[in-house]
């Protein structure tokens, strides 16, 4: 008969225990369309806020005006929280009301 130390038999008990950490979900920062926000302003702030380059900033609000929406990025809920209150203060303090919203990713 063998004699398990602590720490043999607490590795033991820990490999046992089946633990699952989900990877943190992903949520989507959506940019809608309105007749008042310029054009390279949301080019502008697709570069700056979403580092987007200019080529892609530029067929993403493409996308915006024709569709009326278009994800401009995916990210964890803190990042893509603080990407739409970016938006939102840059966008107010221009005086335009460019909107934006979070959606879950699938």
């Amino acid at each position: 008969m063998t004699v398990d130390s602590k720490e043999e038999r607490v590795v033991k008990a820990l490999s046992t225990i089946a633990t699952t950490i989900e990877p943190p979900k992903r949520f989507y920062v959506v940019m809608h369309n309105d007749d008042k926000t310029p054009f390279d302003f949301v080019i502008n702030v697709l570069v700056e806020l979403y580092r987007h380059d200019e080529q892609t900033a530029a067929d993403i609000a493409n996308k915006i005006h024709i569709d009326e929406k278009a994800i401009v990025g995916m990210y964890n809920l803190e990042i893509a929280e603080q990407k739409i209150e970016e938006t939102v203060r840059l966008s107010r303090a221009n005086n335009f009301p460019l909107s934006v919203s979070l959606d879950q990713a699938e």
